[in-house]
């Protein structure tokens, strides 16, 4: 069917353009929820990476010891619906959680990253677990020993 050789054909573009426009518009919310999803698994993969840093900045401290020191770059940003709600790093000495890495989600879901091989044990300079907010921050970290174990200081800076 050509434009220019059938006239009739003139007559049925408007209603080819409704279809078009109809089935466009019913493709927009599938594609908008997969966007989402998208964005939901990039923020849950570089939230884990996050943590894992962070645990592994501890293991290396505890390894090196007293006076060795670090700091680590933490961005929990989100575009999607999920995002970060709270970080918890360590707990008091001699805590349960003195070796975790417990990030919040706002959906109420927890990740949780734990400094076992070797193990590391973190604390606030208060003695007790670090809760941390806002979805970048930069953390100093410092060996140290305290009752005779080597225990990584975290701060945010």
């Amino acid at each position: 069917m050509r434009l220019r050789d059938d006239r009739r054909a003139l007559e049925s573009l408007p209603l080819r353009l409704m279809i078009v426009a109809v089935v466009a518009a019913m493709s927009i919310v599938p594609a908008a929820d997969a966007l989402e999803s998208l964005q939901d698994r990039d923020f849950l993969s570089r939230a884990g990476l996050m943590m894992d840093k962070v645990v592994w900045a501890a293991q290396a401290l505890s390894m090196q010891g007293p006076g060795a020191s670090r700091t680590v770059e933490v961005d929990l940003s989100s575009e999607g619906s999920l995002s970060a709600a709270r970080l918890t790093i360590g707990d008091a000495p001699g805590g349960p959680c003195g070796n975790a890495v417990v990030l919040e989600l706002t959906s109420g879901a927890k990740l949780v990253r734990l400094a076992q091989d070797p193990p590391a044990w973190m604390t606030s300079a208060f003695g007790s677990g670090l809760v941390i907010e806002p979805a970048r921050f930069s953390l100093s970290m410092e060996a140290e020993f305290l009752d005779g174990t080597c225990v990584v200081t975290v701060e945010v800076v």
